[in-house]
């Protein structure tokens, strides 16, 4: 066994991402994530209060005012996709763009002053075109198979290397690709056959493509026979610590953040 991200590992890769969409906490700015094309709702939180006036911003810059009617700043990226509720003076944007991922502040004056500043960071995600299981089986001399396992997520890649004997089954394999908005789901299956005349030359390749949305957070999974193992993200931080003994019930996980 050999390459990879660890030293060892079994016949099964499994690539898994996380979802989440929303994110919020005490004493910073509440989070939306959202995708392209999607719309949002910006609540204000000023349910029965009463104001002077209110202005929506985004990265500092004037886009939406609240003074007995609502006006809407000329020329903005947001121009004709903007929609305020004057009940609650939620600010909805429609038909969102990468480039409208950014902070949204309100600010405003009531009855007995400022009231007090809300800040909304939205951050928009691309959908990502594709999701493809490469697999790459190369017959050796010794009748037993190198197999690379390549799961691409549009220009993102993560692989992993193993050895494989005719004797053996078939072997799956699946690729779950998300981001922060979406989870799609291939698979495949991998076989060392000893059919190959030409030991070494022959190689076999199998494609599986799902479209799926967003910039990705991979977690490739493996379950490994009794070993010591060391494992290091892309990143170059240590996903195991120093080093851990694994058992072949167990699964070592290693997360690779792409950007």
């Amino acid at each position: 066994m050999s390459g990879g991200p660890f030293s060892c590992f079994s016949k099964q890769g499994i690539l898994l991402l996380l979802l989440s969409n929303l994110h919020c906490g005490v004493g910073v700015p509440l989070i939306i994530n959202k995708r392209v094309g999607d719309s949002v709702e910006l609540l204000a939180g000023l349910e029965n209060r009463h104001f002077k006036s209110l202005e929506w911003k985004y990265m500092g810059k004037d886009i939406a005012e609240f003074n007995s009617e609502v006006v809407y700043s000329p020329g903005s990226q947001f121009e004709g996709r903007l929609k305020m509720n004057t009940k609650n003076i939620s600010l909805t944007v429609r038909e969102l763009t990468l480039q409208d991922s950014g902070d949204f502040i309100l600010t405003g004056e009531g009855d007995k002053g400022q009231i007090g500043m809300k800040t909304i960071t939205l951050k928009v995600h691309e959908p990502i075109s594709k999701v493809a299981i490469q697999t790459d089986i190369k017959l050796l001399a010794n009748h037993s198979c190198t197999v690379r396992l390549v799961c691409n997520v549009s220009c993102n890649a993560q692989q992993i290397h193993f050895s494989l004997s005719p004797a053996e089954r078939d072997i799956s394999v699946k690729c779950n690709a998300s981001n922060l908005v979406s989870w799609k789901t291939a698979s495949t299956t991998v076989k060392c056959s000893n059919d190959i005349t030409t030991p070494g030359l022959v190689w076999y390749t199998t494609y599986i493509r799902i479209s799926v949305g967003g910039t990705v957070v991979l977690i490739l999974t493996v379950a490994v026979a009794v070993c010591y193992c060391r494992g290091r993200s892309n990143t170059g931080m240590d996903s195991l610590g120093a080093s851990a003994i694994l058992k072949v019930t167990f699964q070592v996980v290693l997360e690779v953040f792409f950007s």
